[in-house]
């Protein structure tokens, strides 16, 4: 396996990641429009574009994982204002096949990394109440700011708990 940076050129690839990943790990909570290939693929093109989510600093980068010449995951993370937070995760998504191989913790590395270099100091992520996996950020330190939103007010603490 291997973490690269992800480029405009593998927005269909990360956009079939993100659906195929929800459907396979929590088909239940999808509604048409989180599964729509054209309005996700959309919403990258918008993120690349440094159009999107408002609340963002034009800093960002994409990582990939690959494993044999295939895209199993990427976690997206840009600078903000949100919260107060200095960075934020936007979208992270492993196919279910390849989860639980430490694929997730290597590209929260990745993330943790970039964002010190950049001299974040703390992290945010959004994630729905019902969404199982909010479980890997708190295993690595989060903390509830809100139903919906886990925090890391020192990226150290994440840095550290990944090892």
């Amino acid at each position: 396996m291997e973490i690269q940076v992800v480029t405009t050129a593998d927005i269909e690839a990360i956009t079939r990641v993100e659906i195929d990943s929800k459907l396979q790990s929590f088909p239940e909570l999808m509604e048409p429009h989180d599964i729509d290939f054209e309005i996700r693929a959309y919403r990258w093109k918008t993120y690349f574009a440094k159009q999107s989510p408002a609340s963002a600093r034009p800093q960002r980068v994409i990582f990939k994982a690959i494993d044999q010449d295939r895209m199993v995951g990427y976690l997206a993370v840009h600078l903000t204002s949100r919260y107060d937070k200095d960075a934020e995760i936007q979208s992270f998504y492993v196919l279910k096949e390849y989860q639980r191989r430490g694929i997730g913790t290597a590209l929260l590395k990745e993330v943790a990394s970039w964002a010190m270099n950049l001299n974040a100091k703390s992290l945010c992520v959004g994630i729905a109440p019902e969404n199982p996996y909010q479980q890997i950020y708190l295993k690595y330190g989060g903390t509830f700011l809100n139903p919906h939103w886990i925090v890391w007010d020192d990226i150290n603490l994440l840095k550290s708990k990944l090892g």
